[in-house]
């Protein structure tokens, strides 16, 4: 036993006569250590190197043996394509995990022309097995990242590699690393911010020393790249930031000077705040300086971003805008897009209006003429006019010859504004197909005055007072489900769903303009901008309740294991595999979380407010600063799932996972040190590592794919909701 613990065992308790009378006898109870041990000597590295060989073997054993595209290989494995191809695509997640996977294409000698099609066999020119190998790598870290956490936290080398044998040999987190997905990395940068707060923690009684600055800057890193991978990394920003502000409330009420609270909270705020918006930031950056060409994503984005990718048509078109062109209006609202109509998308109640609403992608049915008293019959009738501020106009739909007119009616989403619609015809106006332009501002260097393509501002004000306007609400069937704009009566309003920009223009009157001396690139409007749509995208993941999915659960299930998921095909003679934990542990650790350690926490609560607890302050602080990091990051990983309304998966609980899985040896370790003999702490260790071991193997065929008819496995289906071999929902 290490040199900590045996100074744990040797010390000094209070006399019986110090404590109370009814705690004289009661169970003896220490703290997880008497002091954080800092060092890291070369026992630990040969544990640390025994589990990091075991981890890599487990995640890399046969990881080519199934050679097809499998489950979200289809979304990540093509994502990462396109930063090799350079085109820019659209997705629901933060960047950095995306170029990783990039990187590792990129290095298996990829081209980037592979499209990852579900259920696709690989061909001969991808490097698939070099591809997963690298991301599994990364996922594998995660084990002797658990065993220098928990070093940090107090534990003792039996408690340490207890925890680390316990993520080592959980079937989910294994099976999730051995495939092209976001989840090993995301798993691997989870692990890295609790090892770096942890190894700030330890090194708090050396404040601004180089190892406290070490660790403090590794922890703001490790932040920035866990939410750069996914968004459920917030949750770890909002543990650490919590732990943060414990401790700089007890700065305060510890008399510290006002001056070292002010070093200690400049500190933080550099290292724990703007550096990892920083790591945040510059992922967005080289997402986009990788993809610098038009792609599939190129819609989503504002026009004078487009303006600026390889390859986008917008880059060559004019830049004046006059009488007569032909335009597409796009909104500044992310996810409204271009000004669409079509004469198929009517309003049930009028037949004879067309709906003119947000349609996020180009369409034909997105251009618009502009006219003034009657439309042009050309783009070469003299003399020019363009358009300036102040200047009424109407704008023709290209394909229906209608205007888009401020309707009579109310919206569908509310009973307060006016309808949109597409409505007339070049012989039939009236009054309501009259708008006037009000010119925000312009970023070209051009004089302003005028409405210039992708550069200019502007709102569109109709001549009955309301003010063209995008909204968020989205029209039923009937309107295909795009975005509803309306005409809105407060027309002093200068919101974003306001304002419009035009975006392409056809004039054979005017020539192609340089872009790239006209716009410029905007780091965080780019940003802000993608993130809406991620945003946007994330939230449509609405789960359908009238239509079983066999991927899918509810967050109440995931501790207990209730529904596993199937990866793929279940064929008898494709090769199967099964996202299952490993039932013990996933189990034991449920009910340490859920039972075990809250109760426990309302004894020592309950038993120090009645001055019967037998540790001192400091004692029940050591306790208290290993435990609140690892059960505050279960329930941080956890409950706010229950809030969600999207579409949720087994393996959005295994961040959850590990913090748990680390609390459950914490837990193994406290019983011991409090009720059983010092020596017993690694025979117990060693036979809860022997049980979980001997679950993983069992459970093995699904981590390393089972080829053979799944019946084979039925007494492996330990409770009925497993649909190893029978789903009641689906005919096999």
């Amino acid at each position: 036993m290490d040199s900590s613990e045996s100074k744990l065992r040797r010390r000094r308790q209070p006399k019986s006569a110090d404590r109370p009378a009814d705690a004289a006898d009661a169970p003896k109870l220490e703290p997880a250590a008497a002091k954080v041990p800092i060092t890291f000597d070369t026992a630990d590295r040969i544990i640390a190197l025994v589990l990091t060989v075991l981890a890599l073997f487990t995640r890399l054993y046969q990881i080519g043996r199934r050679p097809v595209v499998t489950w979200d290989e289809t979304y990540f494995g093509r994502f990462g394509a396109h930063y090799i191809n350079g085109t820019l695509y659209s997705d629901l997640h933060p960047t950095l995990a995306k170029m990783l996977i990039g990187l590792g294409e990129y290095l298996s000698g990829h081209n980037g022309t592979f499209t990852y099609a579900s259920g696709s066999v690989y061909p001969d020119y991808v490097n698939y097995v070099f591809q997963r190998s690298f991301v599994a790598v990364i996922g594998a870290l995660i084990v002797p990242f658990a065993y220098r956490t928990c070093r940090f936290l107090g534990f003792g080398r039996p408690a340490a590699t207890m925890a680390a044998a316990f993520v080592l040999f959980d079937n989910a987190l294994c099976v999730m690393s051995r495939f092209i997905l976001l989840d090993p990395i995301l798993f691997c940068f989870t692990a890295m911010s609790l090892l770096g707060y942890s190894g700030f923690a330890g090194h708090q009684h050396q404040p601004f020393s180089a190892a406290w600055w070490r660790w403090l800057v590794f922890t703001g890193v490790s932040l920035g790249c866990v939410i750069s991978s996914k968004w459920i990394g917030a949750f770890s920003v909002s543990l650490v930031g919590l732990c943060t502000v414990e401790e700089l409330a007890n700065m305060y009420r510890g008399g510290m000077s006002v001056r070292a609270q002010l070093k200690h909270w400049g500190a933080r705020i550099i290292c724990l705040i703007c550096l990892p918006l920083l790591v945040y930031l510059l992922s967005f950056q080289l997402h986009f300086m990788l993809l610098n060409r038009r792609g599939t994503g190129d819609y989503k984005m504002p026009s004078q971003f487009q303006a600026l990718q390889r390859n986008n048509i917008i880059a060559h078109q004019p830049h004046d805008v006059a009488v007569g062109s032909q335009i597409t209006l796009r909104s500044h609202m992310p996810g409204v897009g271009l000004i669409h109509a079509n004469a198929t998308n009517r309003f049930p109640d009028n037949a004879d209006e067309l709906v003119a609403a947000g349609m996020p992608g180009k369409q034909a049915n997105n251009w618009w003429q502009v006219a003034l008293g009657m439309p042009t019959k050309g783009n070469d009738t003299p003399p020019i006019r363009f358009i300036a501020d102040g200047d009424y106009i109407r704008l023709l739909h290209v394909g229906t010859k209608r205007f888009l007119r401020a309707g009579s009616a109310k919206p569908h989403s509310q009973n307060w504004d006016w309808r949109m619609v597409a409505a007339g015809n070049t012989s039939a106006s009236s009054v309501r197909d009259f708008w006037r332009v009000r010119i925000i501002d312009d970023v070209s260097p051009r004089p302003n005055g005028q409405v210039y393509a992708v550069t200019t501002r502007f709102q569109l004000i109709n001549r009955s007072g309301c003010i063209l306007t995008a909204t968020t609400a989205r029209l039923p069937r009937w309107g295909r489900g795009i975005s509803e704009l309306i005409c809105a009566k407060d027309n002093r309003t200068v919101g974003e769903g306001t304002i419009w920009n035009v975006e392409q223009v056809k004039d054979q009157r005017f020539k192609n303009a340089n872009y790239r001396k006209l716009v410029k690139r905007r780091l965080l409007r780019d940003t802000i901008w993608l993130n809406r749509e991620m945003a946007r995208s994330n939230n449509a993941l609405v789960p359908d309740s009238d239509r079983y999915k066999i991927t899918e659960s509810d967050a109440w299930s995931w501790p207990f294991l209730i529904y596993p998921m199937r990866m793929g095909a279940w064929k008898d003679d494709s090769i199967k595999y099964y996202e299952i934990g490993n039932p013990v542990l996933w189990w034991a650790s449920a009910l340490c979380c859920c039972v075990v350690y809250p109760l426990q926490l309302i004894y020592l609560v309950l038993q120090h407010r009645r001055g019967t607890l037998r540790w001192t302050g400091d004692e029940f602080r050591q306790f208290w600063n290993a435990s609140k990091v690892l059960w505050g990051g279960w329930v941080l990983h956890y409950i706010p799932f229950f809030l969600f309304g999207r579409v949720l998966y087994l393996h959005h609980y295994l961040p959850a996972l590990y913090f748990g899985l680390l609390l459950l040896a914490f837990e193994i370790q406290c019983v011991v040190r409090w009720y059983l003999p010092e020596r017993t702490m690694w025979p117990v260790a060693i036979a809860a590592v022997a049980i979980a071991g001997y679950v993983f193997v069992l459970f093995l065929p699904f981590t390393f794919g089972w080829d053979r008819p799944a019946k084979e496995l039925t007494h492996l289906q330990w409770l009925s909701t497993w649909n190893i071999f029978y789903d009641r929902h689906l005919a096999l």
